[in-house]
This record gives C-alpha cells, sequence and structure tokens, in this order.
C-alpha cells in the first residue's frame, strides 16, 4: 500500500467480492468515495451492487474517532469492509486504501488506522518554462488524489495572467478551464490553491492595485478555489514601482517586508477574515531560501498577520538537504508557520536534463518544525510522478521515508508492475542522476561498470571486459523500446522521448567503441577508423535531438555525462591505431 498506513494489522479471514456487494452508507459518507469504492469493485468484476447488506457487504462513511484530520479506519474480514473517516476527506482516503487492497476479486483480511503526519502534501506547479496543459493539470490532480496528496498550487511563471499581466482579469477560456480544475480538485479532495504573483509591478500604496488583486483571488473563488497565494518571489524588492511607496517604505530589505507584510495583512483582515471557508493564506517571500537574519524577514516576523503561511525552499534555493534544525530556524526567523517549496524534481535551472532520480536528503523530523513539503515538477508532468510518488509517501509517514525503497516502488508505478519495464527504467533514470543539487553523481551503476571495464582491460583480458561491459550498454540501448512498449502511461514515454532517443544513440556509440577496442586490439586500422566514424556519427545524432519544451528545447538531451563522453574519448583516442 501506497502511502504506508500509521498502523496496520493483517487478519487471515479475507474473501473474494463475488459477483454481488451489498453497500451501506454511513453519516461521513462521501460521493467522490462512493465513485471510488465502486469503480473498484466494478474492476474487480463484482456485477451488481446493492443498496444495503448482502452476503459481502462493504459500510462507507462511518464516523473514525480518535484519530487527527483526514484519518481512517479500514477493516476487512468475515465478509464484511468498514471504511470509515474522521472526515470526507479520511472517507475518501479509505475508499483509495480499499482499492489498493483489492486484487482480483479478492480482498486480504487486514485492520488499518491510518493518518497523514504533515497537513500540507502535494505540489506546486511553480517552474519557468513551458507550463503543463489543461490535460496534464487534470490528470495531475487525479494522481494527487489516489496518492492521497491534498494541496495543488497553480503559479506557473509563464502564464502571463499570473505574473506579468496579473492584473488582468482571466479570458473567459481560459477562466473556465481554471474551473474545470477547481472542480477536478475538489473531486479528488485537493486544495486547488490559487496564487498570483504580482510582485514584478506592484504599487503597495496604490488601492487599484489591491483591488485588481483582490478581484482576481474573487473570479477564482466564485469558481470554487478555497485557497490562496500571494508569491512575491524572484522580485528585485529594492525597486519600488510608484514615488509613493519609495516615500513611504524606503530603501532596503526592511522597506520591502514592510510594504508586504501591509500587503498580506490587508488581504488577511479585509477579505480572507470575511470567508470562513477559506484556507490560510499563504505567501512565498522574497527572501525564500536561507535563515540569515535580516532586516527583511525581520520586518515579516514582526509586522505580518501570523496566520499567513511562508513558504520556504531551505538553505538554497535547490538544496542538497533539509534538515529539521533548518526548518526550526526558519520558523524561528520567519515567525510564521514553514511551508517547504521543495525544488525537486522540477528542471528549468537543468535545461536539457529530465531529473528521474530517488527523492532524498530531507529529515524526517521536518515534520516536527513545518506543515508540509510540496514539490516544484518538472516541465514535464508525467515524468514528475516518480518524484511524486515519494513525495506522497514521506509527507504521509516520513518516519517510515526509505528513499530508495521508495524510488524503487515508483518506478514499479510507472512500469504497471513489469519487471522487464521496470528494469528498463532503473538503466535509463540511471543516466539521468545528475542535477548538480541533490545529487552530484551521475550515472553512477554505469560508472561503476565503465570502472570494471578498464580494470579487466588493463589487466590484459579485452576480451573479458568487453564481456563484462556489453551486457549493460545492450540494456541501455535496448530500455527505450521496453520503457515504450511497458510503461503505464504513454505521456511518460512521450515526455521523455528525446532523451529515450538519446539513450539508444549514446548506447549505439558505446557499443560501437568496444567494437573499436577490438580493432586496435587485432591491429586492424581499417576497422579502427570505420568504428570512430561510426562513433562520430552516432555522437553527432545525439547532439541534434531536441525536446520541444523550454528550457529544454535550447540544447540537446543531457544523459550520463560526462561518464559516457569520458569512456568514448579513452576508447578512441587511447586506442587510436597508427
Amino acid at each position: 500500500m501506497t502511502p504506508e498506513p500509521q498502523q496496520t494489522t493483517r487478519r487471515d479471514d479475507g474473501f473474494d467480492l463475488g459477483d454481488t456487494v451489498g453497500l451501506v452508507h454511513g453519516p461521513t459518507t462521501d460521493p467522490d468515495a462512493e465513485r471510488v469504492v465502486r469503480e473498484t469493485l466494478t474492476r474487480a468484476g463484482v456485477q451488481t451492487i446493492t443498496d444495503g447488506e448482502a452476503a459481502v457487504t462493504v459500510r462507507l462513511g462511518g464516523t473514525a474517532e480518535g484519530l487527527p484530520p483526514e484519518g481512517y479506519v479500514v477493516a476487512v474480514g468475515d465478509n464484511q469492509v468498514v471504511l470509515d473517516g474522521v472526515d470526507q476527506r479520511g472517507t475518501f482516503y479509505a475508499a483509495q486504501t480499499f482499492a489498493q487492497l483489492v486484487e482480483g476479486n479478492h480482498v486480504d483480511g487486514v485492520e488499518i488506522r491510518d493518518w497523514p503526519t504533515m497537513r500540507y502534501r502535494g505540489s506546486i506547479e511553480g517552474f519557468y518554462g513551458t507550463p503543463w496543459s489543461h490535460a496534464d493539470r487534470l490528470d495531475h490532480l487525479d494522481y494527487l488524489g489516489t496518492h492521497k496528496m491534498n494541496t495543488y498550487e497553480y503559479a506557473p511563471k509563464d502564464d502571463p495572467y499570473h505574473r506579468e499581466r496579473w492584473r488582468d482579469p482571466y479570458p473567459a477560456d481560459k477562466l473556465a478551464e481554471l474551473g474545470e480544475l477547481v472542480e477536478r480538485a475538489v473531486r479528488n479532495k485537493v486544495d486547488f490553491t490559487f496564487a498570483l504573483s504580482p510582485g514584478l509591478s506592484i504599487r503597495y500604496s496604490d488601492d487599484s492595485d489591491f483591488q485588481a488583486l483582490i478581484a482576481k483571488f474573487e473570479a477564482l473563488y466564485a469558481l470554487g478555489a478555497r485557497a490562496f497565494n500571494v508569491a512575491l518571489d524572484d522580485i528585485e524588492y529594492e525597486k519600488w514601482h510608484s514615488t509613493e511607496d519609495e516615500e513611504k517604505y524606503g530603501a532596503g530589505g526592511g522597506g520591502a517586508g514592510r510594504a508586504q507584510s501591509e500587503l498580506l495583512n490587508r488581504i488577511q483582515r479585509e477579505w480572507v477574515a470575511t470567508k470562513p471557508d477559506l484556507a490560510p493564506l499563504q505567501m512565498v517571500p522574497t527572501e525564500y531560501y536561507n535563515v540569515d537574519e535580516t532586516p527583511y524577514k525581520q520586518a515579516l516576523r514582526e509586522q505580518m498577520d501570523s496566520a499567513v503561511v511562508v513558504h520556504w525552499t531551505g538553505i538554497g534555493v535547490v538544496p542538497e538537504t533539509i534538515t529539521s534544525a533548518q526548518a526550526a530556524e526558519a520558523k524561528a526567523v520567519f515567525g510564521h508557520d514553514i511551508l517547504i517549496w521543495d525544488n525537486y524534481p522540477v528542471n528549468d535551472y537543468a535545461a536539457a536534463r529530465i531529473l528521474l532520480a530517488a527523492y532524498s536528503g530531507r529529515e524526517p523530523g521536518l515534520a516536527d518544525q513545518v506543515v508540509g513539503v510540496i514539490s516544484n515538477p518538472m516541465n514535464q508532468a508525467a515524468a514528475s510522478k516518480i518524484a511524486l510518488y515519494s513525495f506522497a509517501e514521506f509527507g504521509w509517514n516520513p518516519a517510515t521515508y526509505d528513499e530508495q525503497a521508495s524510488w524503487h516502488r515508483a518506478l514499479a508505478e510507472r512500469a504497471g508492475g513489469d519487471a522487464e519495464t521496470i528494469a528498463a527504467l532503473e538503466v535509463f533514470a540511471d543516466l539521468t542522476t545528475y542535477d548538480g543539487r541533490l545529487h552530484l553523481v551521475n550515472a553512477p551503476v554505469l560508472a561503476a561498470q565503465i570502472t570494471a571495464f578498464w580494470k579487466t582491460w588493463k589487466a590484459g583480458d579485452l576480451a573479458g571486459a568487453i564481456a563484462q561491459l556489453e551486457p549493460y550498454l545492450e540494456a541501455i540501448e535496448n530500455a527505450p523500446a521496453r520503457i515504450r512498449a511497458g510503461v503505464a502511461d504513454p505521456a511518460f514515454a512521450d515526455e521523455a522521448g528525446a532523451w529515450l532517443d538519446a539513450a539508444f544513440l549514446w548506447a549505439q556509440a558505446l557499443r560501437e567503441s568496444l567494437r573499436h577496442l577490438e580493432a586496435v586490439a587485432e591491429g586492424n586500422s581499417s576497422d579502427a577508423a570505420t568504428t570512430r566514424d561510426q562513433i562520430d556519427h552516432l555522437v553527432t545524432q545525439a547532439k541534434t535531438i531536441r525536446d520541444s519544451r523550454l528550457p529544454h528545447s535550447k540544447t540537446h538531451p543531457q544523459l550520463g555525462d560526462p561518464v559516457i563522453e569520458t569512456f568514448l574519448t579513452e576508447a578512441t583516442e587511447g586506442g587510436r591505431v597508427s
């Protein structure tokens, strides 16, 4: 099960669901939870779902007591399934757990008491470059719901109405799309959080700008959005956009902190406080990436309403680690609840890279200091699900989080459980490890294979060295086709297409380098020259490939570097026939 439940007791009285199942409703029955249950039963081959008790009965929506918010109870045994929630979201999560428990037409006996550790779990679409499509976002909200994540923040930097033209109302067609997203979020028990980023041009002293911001929020509120964020990141906070602001707030970070605090306080007190159904207001500070005491942070700590939740990325924009001690410092220096905006697996700063390594470097004790950890994903929505899978597990139960085990489960999910596809994804993902922030070594498995190859080769056993390495290079060459044929989500293969094509060509070049070394060893200068030319051709082909998304369209896909090219250079230059 994923995320792993807090408490699980196995029973020996599991049963087959059969053809007919009775459905009994309780006081916290939720229509979306019922939808999940009915879909699960139908997939299991149940032909008739009756209202009321039957030989096999599902009791949905009883009240689970003594658990935190979003908690739930699942009990399966003696031809009964009980799915109780503390609240409607808890009942929905109980239904999602039931969906995972059913295998074929059978469900094992089990008792589960479960609840999330962190309040905020999910994602913030906050990257630069090509935004996700509407279809990507709808699918993403479904993914969050099935993995018990409750937060999606809409903040794409390249949506002009989010940032550059923040004052302008959304056109009717874009507003309709946002309405669909809100509806899908509600269906999946996800808080659709609308973020507005006015910092490039806002005039803090101008009431018309405040009213424009509120009007934008009101438009989303009318669609059903109940969570809001004012993002003031990536701006020059010492640059004022009106003489009134400059005269009122003065120079420096302290002035910016005062101006932003007054804006957030007014939103909180004049708008949020008048709507009791709203989630706590959020903000992204301009200094979002460290714990240094500054006049800016002091102003937020001392002047901004205590109800506002502050985003923070750690000690750095994309830190290798985030510790509970660092988070405690952040909470102290900002003086507010901290929500970690975690910049993994976002790749807008890593043009031409797709990041598929394990989600690592985050201490379980963060849960004691922050209200949540949410992922800023890649321009590639489907490929981001490998990391998001682990974000779900970390946010739900960080005490039991195992980054490598979670990563392997994430790959298995993308592969639909197929062993060959899992193996192919592992080989491919090894080439995409490096991001320069969390993961500083690229292609560690391939690098180890190459190290072993050179050790054997230098010992005088070229044939043995080739026999060691070639099967792995063949696995790289075959991985793209296996992934395209085997992944459960075709969108993954589409988004990773440029990197899959490049991996195939680089693998061919690596295998050709082995032929080159054989020709050199045999003293065959003609074959050596031919293999060198073929290697150059394959490398040129690999470097002409482009992904369609910005910023990745500006250069060729990078993977396995510098491991692959270093080996090719050593194999061809070191083994040249004169």
